[in-house]
């Protein structure tokens, strides 16, 4: 019989207390990759274990990366020795995080091979813009028997316009234009906290990376980059989830380890619904949540827009909000897969193409639900956590892939969140 693991998760629990939130999933699986371009020791510090990490290890390890050591947040990794070029999936395991791979590999070997890329089933992930900025470096591209292969004789500078600011895209050209010959530039770039986290690394191991206004960043390559030590950035999207779940308890904490430049847009839509959200110094927000908060509307945008990442999570805080609430998902089509779950626990939603439309209800039914993905899956934690009675959310391998021990940073905060071995159906 298989088993799988569950969370048993007893609503009616305020949440009260500080906690502090983990290094930022979207940061570190990038910087993993830039560690491969380095060729040299180099660490990082405020790493969260989370299972994307260690899946990403498991494959560059299998590539000729060395894996000094992994403890305490810190990990420290050796990429002097040679590495393979073509990518493995032996696991199965579906990974957004092996795409800026290619960059790193290229701007490395001049060579890579990658299989189709994974991630989350929330939508086309089109690796169209990579492959371009890329081809205009010199890069020749071809699908081979399941692999992306990617070569150059040499990777040269040149000005790539992104037709959107993809994070991925942006990263992986950077990466490679970390190391071409030239001076590169890059416009209508991401400007998400993770690009501008990689930026910091890269530059501390010797690459010449500055931002161009507006949205931009000119790369002038360099021969060789070296070993360097960095401490990642707060994870924004788990902060979120925690400013969140307070409030949706109306409950009153403090989140720590947190940028609040990185998170205003979560903060003012807090606030909108009545919810009090106050920035302590560089690194913490108190939220208090109260009784009959009011509905909101949001859309989802590139940073420093409402993230998508964190839009499941405020559509299940809005279920219960007074008044009707429009939820606009204009980044991946098919973030909505958490709704069903929360229709079945007595939340009221209406999704027509890109948009939910919310009735706010006066309170959820306990329900046994199923996550579906990564931030689905948090999203059905906080419904659980304000519904009557005993939910039981399954499936959290999709929560612990970009969440570092949820369930024990919410039973900080007094939430009663049980980690369960069930049989898999």
């Amino acid at each position: 019989m298989t088993m799988e693991q569950s969370f048993l998760i007893e609503g009616g629990n305020s949440l009260h207390g500080s906690v502090r939130c983990s290094g930022a999933k979207n940061s570190i699986l990038p910087l993993v990759a830039a560690a491969i371009a380095v060729r040299d020791v180099v660490s990082f510090q405020n790493v969260p274990d989370i299972s994307d990490l260690q899946s990403l290890l498991t494959l560059i390890q299998a590539m000729g990366v060395k894996l000094v050591s992994f403890s305490n947040g810190e990990l420290v990794l050796d990429t002097r020795g040679p590495i393979e070029t073509r990518v493995e999936n032996t696991n199965g395991y579906s990974l957004r995080g092996t795409q800026t791979l290619v960059g790193a590999l290229l701007g490395r070997e001049h060579r890579a091979m990658l299989p189709s890329l994974g991630g989350c089933s929330i939508g086309a992930r089109p690796i169209d813009l990579h492959i371009k900025g890329l081809r205009a470096m010199g890069t020749q591209f071809e699908w081979k028997d399941g692999y992306l292969v990617g070569q150059a004789k040499a990777l040269k500078a040149c000005d790539v316009y992104l037709d959107f600011p993809s994070v991925g895209a942006t990263e992986n050209l950077l990466l490679a234009a970390a190391l071409a010959e030239g001076t590169t530039r890059v416009f209508n770039a991401a400007q998400e906290p993770e690009v501008y986290d990689l930026i910091s690394f890269l530059n501390k191991a010797g690459a010449r990376i500055v931002p161009v206004f507006p949205f931009g960043f000119r790369i002038e390559g360099v021969a060789q980059l070296h070993g360097a030590s960095h401490r990642i950035i707060g994870d924004r999207i788990e902060a979120s989830t925690l400013m969140i779940a307070t409030a949706i308890t109306q409950g009153e904490a403090t989140i720590t380890g947190i940028d609040a430049r990185h998170i205003w847009s979560i903060v003012a839509k807090l606030r909108e619904t009545g919810a009090v959200v106050e920035v302590k110094g560089d690194d913490a927000v108190v939220v208090k949540g109260i009784p009959g908060y009011r509905s909101t509307d949001i859309r989802t945008l590139t940073f420093p827009g409402y993230p998508t990442d964190a839009q499941p999570q405020m559509t299940t805080y809005l279920t219960l909000a007074h008044g009707n609430s429009v939820v606009v998902e204009s980044i991946f089509e098919n973030r909505f897969g958490a709704i069903l779950e929360l229709e079945r626990m007595g939340a009221r939603i209406k999704v027509a193409e890109e948009t939910a439309i919310i009735e706010g209800v006066e309170s959820l039914n306990s329900a046994t639900v199923q996550a579906k993905d990564l931030r689905g899956g948090a999203a059905l934690v906080l419904a659980g956590l304000a519904a009557h009675g005993t939910t039981t959310v399954k499936s959290i391998h999709h929560i612990d892939r970009g969440y570092e021990a949820l369930d024990g940073k919410l039973s900080q905060l007094g939430a009663h969140v049980t980690r369960v071995n069930q049989p898999e159906v």
